[in-house]
C-alpha cells in the first residue's frame, strides 16, 4: 500500500522508504487515514507526518545523549524502530482534524475569577464622647471658670516673685572678658608680683597694683572695661619705653612681664633705690630715668588709652 506521507529532506526520504517496505497493512491504514482521538469532548482524527516524527526522534536522541552533549550518534535500526512506534502508537499526538477535514484548533476558555469579594462591613457608630460639663448648670460652669482664673493668677504672681529673687550676675559678657580672665589667673598665681601684660604697643597693669604704682611713679590712673559692672583701674605705658618704667616699678614691686605671645619673664624688686635695677633673667641693667620723648608718649597713652598707636 502506498503511504500518504511527504518527505521534505534526505533523512525523511530514508525513513519513508523504510516504512514503505516494512509497514503492515494496519500501520499503513493508520498512516494514511489517521486514528480516532478524543479531545475537548469531541472525536477528532489524529494524523502524523514525517516532520513530526523527526521532532520525536530528536527528543529521544537527546534523552539518550550524555548530559550537556549537543549531539548524539544513533544507529539506523534504532531510528527506524522509533518510526514504527511513532506512527503505530495512538497516544502520540500529531495533527488533529475535524470531521470536515479542517485542522482542529483548541478553544481556550477564559479563566473565570472565582474570587469572592468580601461584603462591605457596616461601619460601627463612633463612640460619642461626653463632657463632664454637660451635667453642670450654668452657675457651676461660671464658678469653675473663676477658680481656674484665680489659680492662673496665683501661679503668675509666684513666678514674678521668684524672678525678683534671682540675683543678677555680677559679670557682664564683653569682648574684654577673656583677656581679663587670663590676667586674673596670672595675678592669682603670682600674688606678690604686679603683672604687666602687653597688648599691642603698650603694657598694662590692672587692679590694686595699678592704683599703687600710679601713685608711686606719678602715672595717670585710667580704667578699662572688663565686662564688670564697674571699670577696672589701669595704668599703661609704651613698649619701647617699658624698661625705664620697669626700673621705676621694680623699686617697690616684683614684676611679671607677659608678652603678646604668652611668654613671661620676672623682674625682682630691689628695695635700695641707690642700686641699679637688673633683669632677673637677662641680667640687663635697667635705667632709672625716662627719656623726654617717652614721657610724652606715656602721657598721650594716659589720655587716649588703647586708641593710641605708636608709629
Amino acid at each position: 500500500m502506498e503511504l500518504n506521507l511527504t518527505a521534505q529532506n534526505k533523512q525523511e526520504e530514508l525513513v519513508l522508504k523504510y516504512l514503505q517496505n516494512n509497514a503492515s497493512e494496519v500501520l499503513a491504514s493508520k498512516i494514511n487515514n489517521g486514528t480516532p482521538f478524543e479531545k475537548d469532548g469531541k472525536t477528532l482524527t489524529n494524523k502524523k507526518t514525517l516532520s513530526g516524527f523527526m521532532k520525536y526522534a530528536c527528543n529521544n536522541a537527546q534523552e539518550l545523549s550524555e548530559k550537556g552533549a549537543t549531539s548524539a550518534c544513533i544507529d539506523d535500526q534504532t531510528v527506524y524502530g522509533w518510526a514504527i512506534h511513532f506512527f503505530e502508537e495512538d497516544s502520540i499526538v500529531g495533527t488533529l482534524y475535524n470531521d470536515d477535514g479542517t485542522e482542529y484548533k483548541s478553544v481556550t476558555k477564559p479563566v473565570q475569577n472565582n474570587t469572592i469579594k468580601p461584603k462591605p462591613q457596616p461601619q460601627k457608630p463612633k463612640d460619642i464622647q461626653f463632657s463632664i460639663f454637660d451635667d453642670l448648670t450654668e452657675q457651676e460652669v461660671k464658678n469653675n471658670e473663676m477658680e481656674e482664673l484665680n489659680t492662673i493668677t496665683e501661679k503668675h504672681s509666684n513666678m514674678e516673685k521668684s524672678e525678683t529673687q534671682i540675683e543678677k550676675p555680677s559679670k557682664i559678657e564683653s569682648p574684654n572678658t577673656t583677656f581679663y580672665d587670663k590676667y586674673l589667673v596670672l595675678q592669682q598665681q603670682n600674688p606678690k608680683s604686679a603683672v604687666a601684660y602687653r597688648l599691642g604697643d603698650f603694657y598694662e597693669i590692672l587692679g590694686e597694683n595699678a592704683v599703687e604704682i600710679a601713685r608711686e611713679i606719678d602715672l595717670t590712673l585710667t580704667s578699662r572695661d572688663c565686662g564688670l559692672e564697674e571699670r577696672v583701674p589701669m595704668i599703661g605705658f609704651p613698649y619701647h619705653a617699658a624698661e625705664n618704667y620697669f626700673s621705676k616699678i621694680a623699686k617697690t614691686h616684683n614684676l611679671l612681664v607677659v608678652e603678646t605671645d604668652g611668654t613671661t619673664r620676672r623682674i625682682e624688686q630691689i628695695p635700695n633705690k641707690n642700686e641699679r635695677i637688673v633683669d632677673a633673667e637677662t641680667g640687663e641693667i635697667l635705667g632709672e630715668d625716662l627719656e623726654p620723648n617717652d614721657t610724652v608718649i606715656s602721657k598721650l597713652f594716659e589720655i587716649f588709652g588703647n586708641m593710641l598707636e605708636v608709629q
